[in-house]
């Protein structure tokens, strides 16, 4: 009470303002003052009545205005609302705009948008709005399907496609075209792909494959259409095949015939048509008629080569198309190991199964098919290679189609083969890892292990060895053709100009090395070949020395003395880098054949080398008695005596001789089957030999006739050889000779050498008038 009355006193004079004002305004007041008073609700009443007056007054003069405010209002309003649902608005146009320009992933994106505005929204523009953009995602999804069998497309789209199709179909699409067709939101038809029929609801045939790509997985449908284009493909190269055998043997020629298929001619054919050199020689009507066998065997080539660039563009498209559906198959079989539920994935094919029951028996006739034609057919510890195509042609056709290759055309496809195999051993061991796992055979994904090692494995790796058979006998063809025109080659050169070509062998042997995939399954004809090669160069120098000389079978024996020493082992060091063999027999028979060759080359000359001797050796004519008589005519003659005629002869032979070898040879050239000797002493050795016995044979033909003198002065002789040549006699010949010597001796009466008419002044003489040739057998 205190605090009120305290309250008052501060703000009396407030409270008596507010008392005067509520007395004036009071009803009460205002109908007890007098007329005089301060008649305020009459003022208030006229302020009300002045103030309706005007705003009537001002809603007829601004309604025009007013009007126009709410509907700019309004409008602003809507287009507030409308750039907040602008970007669902475009959605459609902008989902077309992306499927014309084949941008699938933005119009997934985009396509996710729309998804948000709900199937029962009363605004008629979202609705409609989201019934054009379902329209256009059918549309799209079309499109993807479609593009999932064409062929011709690049396998980075196909992946593209793949993927986009999968994001597309997690999506909810309405199935009901009716109102879309009906306002022709939909685009147009879709155009036509080659060999594809492209059915209702998913359909899609291709030859007589037919796939619902909407009841599988978009990478695994994709794979059984990609699969049946190359089933296609395979089959119609070998039916092409068929044809172009049947009509050039029916006399077409094969360039007419690549004119009429529009085959553009492959720069890399080996021609094997005759030159303008055969058909001059042969004849043009005999050309003519074997023409067509020219054109099967590159016929034959063409095809080979259709195969490889078949196998190199299609096996990895499809391979690559298998992994994508691979990784599908993962990330089914984890949300499935997650979920627990398998539902219908186990009826679905697996990408393993796909793969092998679709794609490996085209294939396998895709390999058959290739080796074939580059080998025609042949039998193996697996079996026979039957004919892919021809089977119905005449006998002469087929025979042809199943013979070898020549040469050049075997080299060609066996680089073309090697790359076919390559291919298909990195195919199967790729196809090995798309198997179900473990995880997927006890997570119920893959119901039972019929997919761990199953006939299919056995049938891809039949076909690995198939491949692996083809590789390793076209291969062996190939060195047999390389060694033969090596054979050639050097027969031709060692007959025509006395040459081994060694350094021919090690070409031939490093350029298979080069080019050869399987050199350890080759090694048997390599070595055969090498034996063939040196025998033939032994044939062609044998053929070089027929018609000429000892200095032709002399350079024979050189060029085997030049192989012996290092021409064959470089042949066998090469041979075993590169078959890895290490216990062949391959120096031992090369060496074998060789020296046998060499033995009678040098034979030979040795044998010529006794037969001219034996000229050389004839004794000159004895002293006449009287001569010998007249002790004035004897020293005449002995000072003016010259160097003997047949010493002079049989020397300048042997001289003649070691220039001949030394020429051939040199100095130090050992024989390899009497080393250390060399040929040299050895030529020397048979030359001196067969002077000394020549000219003891005549001696002992003259001993009967002759007189001491005479039998002293041939003492003289006979020991100035044996001086001159006792390093190349053989024991033999100086156990003759000193026999020869003895009976000399004896024929001049028994006195010691020397003692005679010359004593030793007789040796010292024709050591003098021999000096040259002492000087040119000496060291």
């Amino acid at each position: 009470m205190l605090r009120i009355q305290e309250r008052v006193k501060e703000n009396f004079e407030l409270y008596v303002r507010c008392a005067d004002g509520i007395d004036l305004f009071s009803d009460k007041a205002g109908k007890t003052k007098s007329r005089n008073g301060p008649g305020v609700h009459k003022r208030i009443g006229n302020l009300e009545s002045l103030t309706d007056s005007c705003s009537d007054l001002a809603e007829k003069s601004f309604k025009p205005l007013l009007d126009n405010t709410t509907e700019v209002r309004k409008v602003q309003s809507a287009l507030a609302v409308l750039s907040r649902v602008a970007p669902l608005l475009q959605v459609p146009s902008l989902m077309r705009q992306h499927i014309e320009n084949a941008r699938f992933s933005a119009a997934v994106k985009a396509y996710r948008r729309v998804l948000v505005i709900d199937d029962n929204v009363n605004i008629e523009l979202l609705a409609k709005v989201k019934l054009r953009a379902a329209c256009a995602a059918r549309d799209a999804r079309e499109i993807l399907e479609s593009r999932l069998a064409n062929a011709a497309l690049p396998l980075q789209s196909v992946l593209d496609s793949i993927r986009d199709l999968r994001d597309l179909n997690e999506l909810y699409i309405p199935n009901d075209q009716a109102e879309s067709n009906e306002n022709g939101d939909c685009i147009k038809k879709l155009d036509p792909i080659p060999g594809v029929d492209v059915l209702e609801g998913g359909r899609i045939k291709i030859g007589d494959t037919a796939v619902n790509i909407r009841e599988d997985p978009a990478s695994l449908a994709c794979l059984k259409l990609q699969a049946a284009h190359f089933t296609l493909l395979v089959n119609k190269t070998i039916q092409e095949m068929d044809t172009f055998a049947k009509r050039i043997f029916n006399g077409e020629s094969l360039v007419s015939i690549k004119n009429d298929e529009g085959i553009d001619g492959d720069d890399n054919t080996v021609g094997s048509s005759p030159s303008v050199e055969m058909e001059s020689k042969g004849g043009t009507e005999k050309t003519e008629r074997s023409r067509w066998k020219y054109d099967i065997l590159e016929a034959r080539v063409m095809s080979t080569s259709r195969i490889v660039t078949i196998a190199r563009t299609w096996l990895p498209r499809l391979l690559g198309i298998a992994e994508a559906a691979r990784q599908a198959e993962r990330r089914r079989a984890a949300r499935i190991k997650s979920s627990g539920n398998v539902g219908d994935n186990t009826d679905i094919m697996k990408t393993f199964e796909v793969f092998v029951s679709d794609v490996s028996p085209s294939m396998r006739q895709l390999v058959e098919h290739g080796a074939f034609c580059a080998l025609g057919s042949f039998n193996s510890d697996k079996g026979q290679l039957h004919m892919t195509y021809g089977k119905d042609s005449q006998e002469r056709l087929q025979k042809l189609l199943q013979s070898p290759l020549p040469s050049p055309q075997t080299s060609k496809c066996a680089s073309e083969l090697a790359e076919l195999a390559e291919i298909i051993e990195t195919i199967h061991g790729s196809i090995m890892n798309l198997r179900p796992t473990d995880s997927d055979y006890f997570g119920g994904f893959a119901p039972e292990a019929q997919y761990k090692r199953s006939d299919m494995e056995s049938a891809l790796d039949r076909l690995t060895r198939l491949m692996e058979e083809t590789m390793v006998i076209i291969e062996r063809r190939k060195c047999i053709y390389a060694f033969d025109n090596c054979a050639k080659h050097n027969a031709q050169r060692a007959s025509g100009s006395g040459i081994f070509d060694g350094n021919a062998i090690l070409s031939c042997i490093q350029r298979l090395s080069d080019e050869l995939t399987r050199p350890e399954s080759c090694a048997a004809e390599i070595e055969k070949g090498c034996e063939l090669v040196v025998n033939k160069s032994c044939e062609g120098l044998a053929n070089y020395v027929r018609d000429r000389g000892d200095s032709a079978r002399l350079r024979a024996v050189s060029e085997c003395a030049s192989v012996l020493s290092s021409t064959i082992d470089n042949i066998v060091r090469e041979v075993s880098y590169l078959t890895n063999s290490q216990g062949s027999n391959l120096e031992e028979c090369l060496v074998e054949e060789v020296s046998a060759f060499e033995a009678i080359m040098f034979d030979e000359f040795l044998e010529g080398i006794r037969r001219n001797m034996t000229v050389y050796c004839k004794l000159s004519p004895m002293m006449s008695a009287n001569i010998e008589d007249d002790e004035f005519l004897a020293e005449k003659n002995r000072s003016e005596a010259q160097f003997p005629a047949h010493l002079s002869a049989s020397l300048l032979s042997i001289v003649r001789c070691r220039a001949q070898v030394e020429k051939a040879l040199g100095e130090k050239t050992v024989r390899k089957q009497q080393a250390p000797s060399t040929y040299l002493f050895l030529a020397m050795s048979t030359a001196a030999d067969s002077v000394v016995d020549g000219i003891c044979y005549e001696i002992s033909q003259r001993l009967a006739r002759m007189r001491g003198s005479q039998a002293d002065q041939y003492l003289n002789e006979l020991q100035f050889l044996l001086n001159t040549l006792r390093k190349y006699l053989n024991d033999q010949v100086l156990h003759a000779a000193e026999g020869c010597k003895n009976k000399l001796l004896t024929k001049t009466g028994g006195g010691v050498r020397g003692q005679g008419p010359d004593g030793l002044g007789g040796i010292e003489r024709l050591e003098r008038l021999g000096r040259m040739f002492v000087m040119c057998l000496g060291d």
